[in-house]
């Protein structure tokens, strides 16, 4: 058995591949704010809901909370600088970022996959993040099977071998 530590758990979880999304949203002023995650996943169909979780110290918390909307932008293979700069702490990560309003208010990134905007359902305190059930209010599919997704496993971007 491998011990449980903090490390071994990061590492473990890396064994789980995913998409690579940004949460956005905006505070009550209108300023846009973002971080980059892997871990979310659809909780229901009726109504549809999904679940993400955010660390009790990242600055996009906030937001969300006050304006009670946020939006996942699903990113596409091509966008893993954009990933790596939500990734990052900063004062602006949206400067020269090409993005629109969406239908809650949250900020849409150009050239995603796709995106899912809701608003805030229910929160719930889990350890050192909090989960946030949202909503969903708006969808906003691919155009064409072109695009394909960015992926995530064991610490470093991956490719879909479609």
């Amino acid at each position: 058995m491998t011990e449980l530590t903090s490390d071994n758990f990061r590492k473990a979880c890396g064994y789980w591949a995913t998409g690579v999304s940004v949460i956005t949203a905006c505070d009550t002023d209108g300023k846009a704010y973002g971080l980059t995650m892997n871990g979310i996943t659809s909780l229901s169909l009726d109504p549809a809901l999904f679940i993400i979780c955010v660390d009790n110290k990242s600055e996009t918390l906030e937001p969300i909370c006050r304006s009670g909307a946020f939006a996942i932008n699903v990113l596409s293979s091509g966008q893993q600088d954009l990933s790596n700069r939500f990734a990052k702490k900063g004062p602006d990560k949206f400067e020269g970022v090409p993005h629109a309003k969406g239908a809650t208010g949250s900020p849409l990134l150009d050239g995603r996959l796709m995106a899912i905007e809701c608003t805030v359902h229910e929160i719930h305190a889990g350890g050192d993040h909090q989960i946030i059930v949202g909503h969903v209010k708006a969808l906003s599919l691919p155009a064409s099977d072109e695009l394909q997704a960015l992926l995530y496993y064991r610490g470093k971007y991956a490719a879909l071998d479609a």
